[in-house]
């Protein structure tokens, strides 16, 4: 096995560390390539700190609550502090993997923040960057300069964003598979002021109904008729700020033959009459 690691403290410690005083702490970061021998490791109690390993070649069995996991080449999984940890590498799959554990009292939010806790598996690809980042902390791990710490701390953070934007973009990508829907979106803006109807829309889609508000919600995160609403109400604030249009007027133009009917949604929407935010410019 080839094995390439570092520590920011003397000794390893395999209960882990837990710094409540940092925000975000490298404790140790390392590669290893399996050849001839097998690896297991078990940690019934886990560690003090987070524990992410990266596989980028091969493949390795990971024992999780919810079953067994066989996780492949650009893929990760994250470990939690005290969750067990117990996962097998097989030196016939020539498994390779970076690993990294770290701490810190802001840990948890930036991990939330990047969509890396839930779950605990991801699919990022094998990406040359995220291996440089890598192999820049175990360098500088292993160079003990001053202010190393905060180096390897700042690269933890840039490796954390870069997973999560790489997840982010692969959702991304998904939305964009969707062509069906995106040509009704570039429909609804513009053709907003007309009535539409989701049943309407879903027909333009050769969707039924609960498909075509499925696939609407995958690709925008809400549902047509808060989509559509949303479009008319940003342009009605446009109006009501920019042009000398009464209420009436704008309601009419945005798509609202009722204005009262208009002022209860602008109301709902703004939190405020369309009358009081048109006094306002």
């Amino acid at each position: 096995m080839i094995s390439i690691s570092g520590n920011i403290s003397d000794k390893w410690e395999e209960d882990g560390i837990e710094d409540k005083d940092r925000s975000l702490s490298v404790n140790c970061c390392g590669y290893q390539k399996l050849i001839t021998k097998h690896l297991t490791r078990k940690r019934d109690k886990g560690r003090l700190d987070f524990q992410l390993i990266y596989i980028v070649g091969g493949k390795g069995t990971f024992y999780m609550e919810n079953g067994t996991r066989q996780v492949s080449n650009g893929q990760l999984v994250l470990y939690a502090p005290n969750e067990p940890q117990h996962y097998d590498y097989d030196a016939k799959d020539f498994t390779e993997a970076y690993w990294i554990h770290f701490t810190g009292y802001e840990a948890y939010e930036y991990l939330n923040q990047f969509g890396l806790l839930h779950p605990s598996i991801h699919s990022v690809g094998v990406k040359d960057k995220i291996i440089s980042v890598f192999e820049e902390i175990i360098h500088e791990l292993n160079m003990n300069k001053p202010l190393s710490e905060y180096m390897t701390s700042a690269k933890l953070l840039e490796l954390l964003a870069l997973l999560g934007r790489n997840l982010r973009s692969k959702e991304k990508d998904k939305k964009f598979h969707y062509e069906d829907i995106n040509n009704i979106i570039q429909y609804m803006h513009e053709q907003y002021s007309q009535i539409l109807l989701t049943e309407d829309l879903a027909k333009l889609c050769n969707l039924s109904v609960y498909r075509f508000i499925h696939k609407f919600k995958a690709v925008t995160g809400t549902t047509p008729i808060k989509y559509i609403t949303d479009i008319r109400i940003n342009e009605a604030k446009r109006l009501l700020s920019e042009t000398s249009f009464n209420v009436s007027e704008v309601a009419m133009i945005v798509g609202y033959e009722n204005p009262l009917y208009f002022s209860r949604v602008f109301r709902k929407v703004v939190g405020m009459p369309p009358s009081r935010y048109k006094e306002q410019f």
